[in-house]
């Protein structure tokens, strides 16, 4: 009996924290931030960047995407000090 209502509190524990976080994320789709939002494709774009960079910048974590699903999304502000150290070697 322990046993399921510890199960029980961690899911729910988790449910709450996976609500939150879509709250968080679309209060940045919905334009409630002042900054702009860039998807994924975006990012790549703007940082003139392939997939794979991406990916490793991610995994690095020189980018922390707010997630949405599988959906990326990044406010303007998180973009800048990746694209001033690009443009400070030369790479942009």
């Amino acid at each position: 009996m322990e046993d399921h209502l510890i199960r029980l509190y961690l899911t729910v524990k988790r449910m709450v924290d996976l609500l939150e976080n879509i709250s968080d994320n679309t209060d940045l789709l919905a334009g409630k931030s002042q900054s702009k939002v860039y998807f994924k494709s975006d990012v790549m774009s703007v940082l003139r960047i392939s997939e794979s960079t991406y990916k490793r910048y991610v995994k690095q974590g020189k980018l922390k995407p707010a997630r949405i699903g599988s959906m990326d999304i990044y406010q303007e502000e998180h973009l800048k000090p990746i694209i001033a150290e690009l443009q400070r070697r030369g790479r942009m």
